[in-house]
């Protein structure tokens, strides 16, 4: 077999933006145009026994990209001797809640508009048969700084295309705990709804600044989430929050996925609609909205810490207690962990010169 045609790389890689699991995002600058772009690079290491989650990501990408002003476009891909890179979009506004609280006011109205554009992304990607499947704060970004910026859905990791033409019932469990529907939990077969629920979930976050179903453990927070416990308290910090927005929360976190509303359905809720009543600081002489941001704030930061304190309390546990967890004991998580950082680093330092193979469209 003839050796694979190597060509000169069309990009050369800049600064590191931020690194996941397996992926470390890097700028990278396209040679010919100077156009920036992000572009995630994935070790070659790692993609074996993994590809399809690869080619499912590019599947969805290419689907998708240019199809919506508020969807992160895959721009290019392709391979060198080591690594596999995708470039998209780059996003350098930040992430949703690093935004609203760098914010000196923050509104129900300005969540509203938030809800709204995350609601009419995902009804676009539903029109396409496809299933994000981890919707979170995490993965929605502001295109630029400016106060204007788009907000753009990103890491399309975990979509699904769904079979249109037949009945088709996703059963692989996946997602942000917090943010998973009751279904994917219970094996039971999930869809486009778990996308609503996650909806649901954001919302109520953007609210108030922590999750619904926040618990001690992740085992209570699977509970909550099964049996739809959750409750708009403390009541302080739900004042100023219209029985509205209340309202549309409920309607996304129903547990029978069946009862759940589109997301076409959900741009039809009172909440999302112009001219909506929200509720007026009394407090104010010109009768303006209440503002959030110091229950917001404060809701994120004390849920914070807690759960720092508790997942820091957990690990000394296990530590001296040497206990095997999941058929794996610390030593054999931390050596693993040493693994993922190795394959990480390598796929930062390679040098882009020569390309595998190349596909622009």
């Amino acid at each position: 077999m003839a050796p694979a045609q190597t060509v000169p790389c069309q990009y050369k890689t800049g600064k590191t933006l931020g690194s996941g699991t397996y992926a470390v995002v890097k700028e990278c600058v396209h040679i010919t145009t100077g156009e920036y772009f992000a572009c995630k690079v994935l070790n070659k290491k790692f993609l074996v026994g993994r590809e399809h989650m690869v080619r499912n990501e590019i599947n969805v990408l290419k689907r998708v990209s240019a199809g919506h002003k508020n969807i992160v476009s895959l721009h290019d891909f392709f391979e060198t001797t080591h690594n596999l890179y995708l470039v998209f979009d780059l996003c350098t506004g930040g992430e949703l809640f690093d935004r609203i609280c760098a914010r000196g006011s923050y509104f129900e109205k300005d969540a509203a508009e938030i809800v709204r554009t995350v609601t009419s992304a995902v009804k676009y990607l539903h029109d396409q048969g496809i299933v994000h499947r981890d919707l979170k704060p995490e993965n929605i970004l502001f295109k630029s700084k400016a106060e204007d910026a788009d907000l753009m859905l990103a890491d399309f990791g975990l979509s699904k295309v769904l079979d249109e033409d037949a009945f088709s019932i996703l059963t692989t469990t996946c997602g942000t705990p917090g943010y998973m529907a009751p279904e994917i939990f219970k094996k039971a077969g999930h869809g486009k709804p778990v996308d609503i629920w996650a909806i649901g979930v954001i919302t109520y976050f953007l609210l108030c600044g922590y999750t619904p179903f926040d618990r001690d453990s992740q085992y209570e927070e699977m509970q909550a989430i099964c049996n739809g416990d959750y409750k708009f308290e403390p009541a302080e910090y739900w004042s100023g929050v219209s029985q509205t927005a209340r309202d549309f929360v409920r309607s996304c976190l129903t547990i029978d996925p069946t009862n759940r509303p589109t997301a076409d359905e959900l741009l039809q809720h009172p909440w999302l609609k112009a001219g909506v009543a929200f509720v007026t600081d009394t407090t104010s002489a010109t009768g303006k909205d209440v503002d959030l941001l110091p229950n917001v704030k404060a809701g994120f930061d004390a849920k914070r810490t807690f759960r720092k304190a508790v997942l820091g309390m957990m690990a000394a546990h296990r530590f001296q207690e040497n206990k095997t967890i999941g058929g794996q004991t610390p030593l054999e998580k931390e050596r693993i962990r040493q693994e993922v950082e190795e394959r990480k680093q390598e796929a930062e330092q390679e040098d882009v010169k020569d390309v595998i193979a190349q596909s622009t469209y």
